[in-house]
């Protein structure tokens, strides 16, 4: 199961995001998997399976995930909020800069 580092990312996303709706062993998995970097051949060996299981299982757990987003998008909700804030943040920290600068101009004159 290779992936490259944005699909890692995102993967990572969906695992933080519906974490909570995994079955126990979707979620060790999973975080094996994608937290620990682990390989499926690690996966199954820790887990006493075969590689094929694991491989299953992390499919599964995926798939849920995936689907979970797709038809409740708290994911794309969540990235929209964050991007929001950081607007926000910048509009705060040009409206300090602009106080600063005519705070010391006004302190000159």
């Amino acid at each position: 199961m290779t992936v490259t580092t944005i699909d890692r990312i995102e993967r990572l996303q969906l695992l933080d995001t519906y974490r909570a709706v995994l079955t126990e062993r979707q979620k060790q998995a999973l975080h094996l998997h994608l937290e620990e970097d682990w390989s499926v051949t690690e996966l199954a060996q820790a887990l006493g399976t075969s590689r094929a299981a694991a491989h299953d299982l992390l499919r599964r757990g995926l798939e849920r995930m995936e689907g979970l987003e797709s038809r409740l998008g708290l994911l794309g909700r969540i990235r929209d909020r964050e991007s929001e804030l950081a607007k926000l943040r910048e509009r705060v920290r040009r409206a300090e800069l602009k106080l600063r600068a005519s705070a010391s101009g006004s302190e000159s004159s």
